[in-house]
Order: C-alpha cells, then sequence, then structure tokens
C-alpha cells in the first residue's frame, strides 16, 4: 500500500473576536494548522472552542498541535495511506499522534480538517464528494437555531418566510418555569403559522436538563406544539432507561462517549433516539463518519450541527452533511455570527461546486 507523506507546519494563533452564546460575551481564539504535500499543496484546520462549551481550550489545543508538529517532523512528516475509505485513511494517519490529540478534541478536529482538504485538492474533488467515497452526496435541508430570549418569536417567523422547515428552540432554561416555558413555545408556533401554516416544525433542545422522572410528562405537554425531536431530553446513563416516550428524542452530548454511544444505538426501536447529533468540532469527523454509518444501519436519522465554529470548521460540518450514508434530517447549519465570510444561507445548503474544504462561492478563510 503506498503512502503519502505531508509536511506538518506548526500552528499559528490568532484573535477570532468575541462571540455571545446563552448572553454570555466569550472572546475566542484559533489555532491554525496547515499540511503540505510535496507537490505544492496544502491543507488547513483550525481549532476554536468555545469558551464554556467546549471541552478544551486555544492552550490545549496550541499544545497538542505543536506536539504533532514536532513529532511529525522527527519522523520525516504525517504518513497517509494512499488508499482506503476516509474515514479509514484519516485515522491511520493520527494513530501515531491520538495520545497527543486526547485531551484537545479541537486539536483533532483541526488535523482531520486540514487532512480532508489536502486529500480532497489532490483528488480535485470538493470535500463533500471526496468524503462520500462514491456515494451520491444528500441535498441538505438546514434549520435555524432561535435566540433563547423573546426575539424568538420575530426571529421564527422570519426564518418561515425564507422556507425553513425546522427551528430549534433550547428549553429547560434557568429562571424559566414550565407554564412560562409552554407560553414561549405558544407565541413562537402562532408566529409561524401566521407566515406558512402546517409546513414548520419545532426541535427542542433539552441539553440533558430533565429529571428523569418528568421526562415523560414534560414531553406529553409539548406534544401539541407540533414538534419534531426532542434532543438530549436527560443527561448521561439515565438516556438507557427512559421507557417509550410522546415524542422522539435525539442523542446528542451522551455520544461523546464511545461506551454510552454504543449503548444508546442498541437499545430496541421505540425507547433508543431517534436520531444522531453529529457535532465534528467536537466528536470529530471520524467519529461521527463511524457514528453515521452505524445509525443509518439501525434506521436513526442523522443531524449534523456545528459548534460555533469558523469558516474551516464550518466548511468541513457542512462536507459532513452532504457525505452522510443516508439523508439526514434538516441539519444546523445555518450561518452564525461566528463566520468571517457571508455564507449563503436559506432552507437547503447549495451543492458543493469548490474543490477542497470550502462553499459554493465561499472559499475557505486563508
Amino acid at each position: 500500500m503506498g503512502v503519502l507523506v505531508l509536511d506538518v507546519t506548526p500552528p499559528r494563533r490568532r484573535p477570532a473576536g468575541t462571540l455571545t452564546v446563552r448572553g454570555v460575551a466569550r472572546p475566542r481564539e484559533a489555532v491554525r494548522i496547515a499540511l503540505c504535500d510535496r507537490d505544492g499543496l496544502t491543507g488547513q484546520g483550525e481549532a476554536l472552542p468555545l469558551p464554556g462549551f467546549s471541552r478544551d481550550n486555544a492552550e490545549d489545543a496550541a499544545s497538542a498541535l505543536e506536539a504533532v508538529a514536532a513529532r511529525a517532523a522527527s519522523a520525516g512528516g504525517l504518513a497517509v495511506p494512499e488508499t482506503g475509505a476516509p474515514a479509514e485513511r484519516i485515522a491511520a494517519a493520527l494513530v501515531p499522534f491520538d495520545a497527543l490529540l486526547a485531551p484537545s478534541p479541537s486539536a483533532r478536529f483541526a488535523l482531520e480538517s486540514a487532512l480532508l482538504d489536502v486529500l480532497s485538492r489532490r483528488a480535485g474533488l470538493s470535500a463533500a464528494a471526496w468524503l462520500a467515497h462514491g456515494r451520491a452526496r444528500s441535498r441538505v435541508p438546514v434549520s435555524v437555531l432561535l435566540p433563547d430570549d423573546d426575539t424568538a418569536i420575530d426571529a421564527a417567523a422570519e426564518a418561515t418566510a425564507r422556507g425553513h422547515g425546522v427551528l430549534k428552540l433550547k428549553i429547560a432554561l434557568a429562571g424559566r418555569s414550565a407554564s412560562e416555558e409552554d407560553a414561549h413555545i405558544a407565541a413562537i408556533r402562532a408566529a409561524v403559522e401566521a407566515v406558512r401554516p402546517g409546513s414548520v416544525r419545532l426541535r427542542l433542545d433539552a441539553n440533558g436538563a430533565f429529571s428523569p422522572a418528568e421526562v415523560a410528562a414534560r414531553l406529553a405537554a409539548l406534544a401539541r406544539f407540533g414538534v419534531e425531536i426532542v434532543e438530549e431530553p436527560c443527561a448521561g446513563p439515565a438516556l438507557l432507561a427512559l421507557p417509550a416516550l410522546p415524542l422522539p428524542w435525539a442523542a446528542d452530548e451522551s455520544l461523546a462517549d464511545p461506551a454510552m454511544a454504543e449503548q444508546l444505538l442498541n437499545l430496541p426501536p421505540g425507547r433508543g433516539p431517534a436520531a444522531l447529533v453529529l457535532k465534528p468540532a467536537l466528536l470529530g469527523l471520524r467519529r461521527c463518519l463511524e457514528l453515521a454509518d452505524a445509525g443509518a444501519a439501525r434506521g436513526r436519522g442523522l443531524i449534523v450541527t456545528h459548534a460555533f465554529d469558523g469558516d474551516l470548521g464550518f466548511a468541513a460540518a457542512c462536507a459532513l452533511a452532504a457525505a452522510l450514508p443516508a439523508p439526514p434530517w434538516p441539519c444546523g447549519l445555518a450561518p452564525h455570527a461566528g463566520l468571517c465570510h457571508p455564507w449563503p444561507s436559506g432552507p437547503m445548503l447549495p451543492e458543493p461546486s469548490m474543490i477542497g474544504l470550502a462553499s459554493p462561492g465561499v472559499e475557505a478563510a486563508p
């Protein structure tokens, strides 16, 4: 089997502005990495942890990527198998660095993105086409995340007018009672119905906040609002013991634990998750591809979501969504305030038409 050798450039750190999430301004720092082949082609990746949400920080990512660059230099480069499925090639290339990358999921995602970029460029393909590995690529519907406050009502009406069919709302927020939450959701539903009656479903994200004892009753109360699915209704092992619920639910944060993810996938239909939420910036591209294959084989829906990534990470998430083994549910890939470029917006992702890690009309930021 032939091997492609790539040079790893030392990582570069740069300020990435401040992003307000959940009402908190969060200053960010990006760590860029580049992989270069001997023909002059370069692939770029970026670690951009989100303070308060990511498991690691920019310092962790920079340290991990510096260690990878040093080890690769001493070994004569980073070796990538010339053949095999995309996930297998990415995994094999990073095996020698697994211990160095373990403390920083953001650093691993940056390297995976850089590999995706350079390998798809070498093949003369878009990143999505390269990841699909001969499979037909999917058209990707896009959901919209609504604000947590009362501006969500106008935002819901505007997204509905643009043609989006799924709107996502965080629920079970601290300081908001169940009755207040019901009134808030009812106002959003009324705003949506006034624009396009019967055309929009709500995706609710509890972030594991419900107690196991209240899940069934709370979901029964929410069912009247036209709900598509509830993400991570409760936290941790309690998900494994849930009975059949009044609404379908999706696994999200729980997928970070491989053993837990396997147990969730093996739950019987009706009790297990109806869909998997795949966040490549947190789980990694390779892991998302593995979960997608396992989920599709068991009839689970697939949802790709950004983690407020920068342009490179966002492009990688869009490529993953288009390359899934089954058509995805509406994905959390609407442009967000942390992006540098004016990415195309609309109810469907545009077809990728550029080589490498880029979006239609948007070359990845230098």
